[in-house]
């Protein structure tokens, strides 16, 4: 299902938003963060010597990220604050190592919270609205003023497809935790604009400390709900916190989105991998609503979103990074001119890309429907309430919010790929990559890699029968249920598919992962860029079906 032009809010006044009632409540919450954190690292570390020990090594832990990866983003107190506590909980003199915990877990409440102020969150839709306006539609929009002409624009190259009616109605009756992959930096601001265009509110995510070493970043994020998520902290203090936050904001109603690859893909494939801590704590929130409400509690539902880009910007520095952390090389070329093109680029040119929203489903992975009743992979009715509640003793130790949170992860990765939107560009990609490394075949993937463009060329015909090839494979996964695919996909000539792909393939990029040469025939300026691309469609087993 594809996105009408405008939807009405599921909650009509911002002032009746979650994250402004929980703002309302600031420090009613932020005590509750501090007390369950607390009484949490109390209860696992009962006696005096293992509580001390876990302080003094925190404190120790601290000190040395403040010495060898100091941030602007810092406490400008750190060090007061921290060696002093070190110099106490090293020596063996009576100290109250609640008192010490008390304060440690509170610096750290006021170092991960944020605010949520209206009046930002009004500016920051119009900043986001203008950015993505101006980058998918730069040379229509000159002199563009007004922002329903930019908002009509953007629905026009930012096409949301997927379970929409779905995804409304069960933010009206539960909390969602959306769950996209993560490709580019301009996810957030993409997210962000989708979330409000469906009508619905506002959600609280995590963003890396690092990112608030920007000034301006940090004062719009600060007032935006977001919590700061400091992954150079690695101290169970400072873990402990950061799950009961996230856990106290789900359960006082607040979506949540958290970003489970954890950074951006630098293969550009669909992350398999994920990062599940802060996904757990969704798991401790539903215990919770349950024994506090019953079984009219508010469910939590996992929302799997992709997004899909005809062209990442850093698409280059991320497969260098993951070439490079598997020992590999490419043949790629740097230039002096080489951001000042990119510049005029990413400015004159004009692109789309494709927000996909997966079926949801409950913490243990099975389908909802509309009125957020769980299914098991049968159609049975499965009953969460009473699962919980059977569960509870294991649950409170902790050992099956490992287990399920695994279970989970798996089924968002399932998900991921049945929501997947196969772009032009990308089978365009996959087909020519695999074809080049056909053709030399007896190169190692390292010496492929760094073989001159004169190399890697295919004749046109050749890639035009393997794209057939690969999407009539693809039209049968996608009539299964099993991966979405672009309109012109199904409905364009082939000849005008494979020149879309070819048109669309890395726009941006000063190096073409794909072009035409004068014969007609198809090569690449940066072959290490199409692998990126390619990789888009690994996981389908597609290669195969080429002959």
């Amino acid at each position: 299902m594809r996105q009408k032009q405008s939807y009405n809010p599921i909650i009509p006044q911002v002032r009746d938003w979650p994250v402004v009632q929980l703002n309302k409540q600031r420090q009613a919450f932020l005590q509750a963060v501090i007390d369950e954190s607390v009484q949490a690292l109390l209860t696992t570390h009962q006696e005096a010597n293992a509580l001390r020990a876990m302080l003094h090594k925190t404190a120790e832990m601290e000190l040395m990220r403040i010495q060898k990866k100091p941030w602007k983003a810092d406490p400008p107190d750190e060090e007061a604050f921290w060696e002093p506590l070190a110099t106490a909980l090293a020596s063996q003199s009576n100290v109250a190592l609640p008192v010490i915990l008390h304060k440690v877990v509170k610096r750290y409440v006021h170092e991960i919270t944020g605010r949520f102020r209206i009046s930002h969150y009004r500016l920051a839709q119009r900043a986001v609205t203008y950015t993505l306006a101006q980058l998918l539609n730069p040379i229509r929009l000159k002199g563009v003023r007004s922002l329903w002409k930019m908002r009509a624009r953007l629905q026009e190259k930012i096409h949301i497809t997927g379970a929409i009616t779905q995804l409304r109605e069960l933010a009206r009756i539960g909390t969602l935790v959306m769950v996209p992959t993560h490709f580019s930096h301009l996810d957030s601001l993409v997210i962000a604009w989708v979330i409000h265009t469906l009508g619905l509110p506002h959600f609280i995510y995590g963003a890396g400390l690092n990112l608030f070493n920007s000034k301006l970043f940090s004062y719009f994020m600060n007032n935006l709900g977001t919590y700061k998520i400091d992954r150079r902290k690695k101290n169970l203090p400072y873990l402990a916190t950061l799950k009961t936050y996230s856990s106290l904001a789900l359960q006082w109603g607040c979506h949540s989105l958290f970003y489970p690859g954890g950074t951006r893909s630098r293969s550009g494939a669909i992350e398999q991998q994920l990062k599940l801590g802060l996904l757990g704590t969704a798991f401790e929130a539903q215990r919770r609503n349950y024994q506090a409400q019953g079984r009219t509690a508010r469910k939590l539902f996992v929302v799997p979103v992709v997004l899909n880009y005809h062209c990442v910007l850093e698409a280059p520095h991320l497969i260098k990074n993951h070439l490079a952390a598997q020992g590999l090389d490419s043949a790629q070329v740097s230039s002096s001119h080489k951001l000042l093109k990119r510049a005029t680029n990413f400015f004159t040119k004009d692109s789309s890309l494709f927000v996909s929203i997966g079926q949801a489903m409950d913490l243990l992975g099975n389908t909802v429907d509309e009125a957020g009743n769980s299914c098991d992979a049968q159609g049975v009715y499965v009953d969460t309430y009473q699962q919980f509640l059977d569960e509870e003793t294991a649950m409170v130790a902790g050992k099956q919010y490992e287990n399920h949170t695994k279970l989970l992860g798996k089924s968002i990765v399932k998900a991921y790929y049945k929501t997947n939107c196969v772009l032009t560009s990308h089978l365009v990609a996959f087909s020519a990559f695999v074809l080049m490394k056909q053709q030399h075949a007896g190169l190692s993937f390292q010496a492929l890699l760094l073989l001159p463009p004169e190399k890697l060329v295919i004749p046109y015909a050749t890639l035009e029968h393997t794209f057939a090839q690969l999407r009539a494979v693809i039209l049968k996964l996608h009539q299964a249920g099993e991966v979405q695919m672009e309109p012109v996909l199904q409905t364009e000539s082939l000849a005008t598919m494979v020149q879309q792909g070819l048109t669309n393939l890395g726009l941006y990029h000063i190096r073409r992962p794909l072009l035409q040469n004068q014969a007609g025939d198809i090569t690449t300026q940066d072959l290490s860029l199409l692998l990126y691309y390619h990789n888009k469609l690994q996981g389908y087993d597609l290669e195969k079906h080429i002959s």
